[in-house]
């Protein structure tokens, strides 16, 4: 085990899928699944900018599902009963498929059962994209390949697993990673904790992340976060293999890089939404 640690998150992150994802997959999914056909294009048009355009960026399917159905409801296209699933949502340990069918097996509620169709359709659809269309951003294998001199890297991931290998490998970066943490070991935080038992000091730890969400799970773990910014992805990883890391190493990162990196990263995001 090394000193260091690089935690990466997958889609929007290091693999640049997470637009064509939305657009293609969990959207159009959820009009078929929930027949919101009559209006879709509004509901697609909120369904991207919660998840890509946002503070909201990059959170679980089963929240940004929820999200959606109470905007449904709420704008009278839908009568949609979402205690059922709320209710998972908030005791749960993991928001995923299996997590799901547990549920399901005490609770029989029908919007559960339409989102775990859902989710299972989602998977699907994204299993049916070209791997040729969910290409890791340029550099970052130059970046691992540099890093793994004196870092240990780990995927954390809300993803699926299976979804994180073959994306990872089809671009020939899954070989650099000694750990795969994703939606199956609990919430970013969970899996970053899981890194932090393994001795890795947390001034050691830095996760990479597109989303709010990873700079909330890394300062709740107390590590360190370095931004990969929306429309700034290239330039972003080439300033981690180029100076982050370093600056990492030597202790000087978290001092004012980190702040005025993540003040870019908030700029941007706000500019899109």
């Amino acid at each position: 085990m090394k000193d260091f640690l690089l935690c990466v998150d997958s889609d929007g992150c290091a693999i640049d899928g997470m637009t064509i994802k939305h657009l293609r997959c969990f959207g159009p999914c959820y009009v078929s699944v929930f027949k919101m056909e009559e209006h879709a294009e509004e509901l697609l048009t909120e369904w991207n900018r919660w998840n890509l355009y946002s503070t909201t960026r990059g959170k679980n399917r089963f929240l940004g599902l929820l999200a959606i159905l109470e905007y449904a409801n709420g704008k009278g296209y839908a009568n949609v009963d979402v205690s059922a699933l709320k209710s998972w949502i908030d005791t749960t340990a993991e928001l995923s498929n299996k997590s799901l069918d547990a549920q399901m097996a005490v609770v029989s509620d029908p919007t559960l059962t339409l989102a775990k169709e859902w989710s299972l359709a989602v998977n699907a659809s994204v299993a049916a994209l070209r791997l040729d269309e969910k290409k890791a951003f340029d550099g970052v294998g130059d970046c691992f390949a540099q890093a793994k001199k004196d870092w240990d890297i780990a995927v954390v991931s809300s993803a699926n697993a299976k979804a994180v290998e073959d994306e990872w490998s089809a671009n020939g970066i899954y070989e650099y990673c000694d750990e795969v943490m994703t939606q199956e070991h609990g919430s970013k935080y969970d899996c970053i904790m899981r890194m932090l038992k393994m001795g890795y000091a947390a001034d050691k730890v830095l996760m990479v992340g597109d989303a709010p969400g990873d700079k909330a799970a890394a300062e709740k773990a107390g590590v360190l976060f370095y931004p990969i910014i929306p429309t700034k992805e290239v330039e972003c990883w080439k300033r981690l293999r180029t100076s982050v890391l370093a600056a990492v190493t030597d202790g000087s990162y978290k001092d004012t890089l980190m702040q005025q990196y993540t003040d870019e990263y908030f700029a941007v995001l706000a500019s899109l939404s």
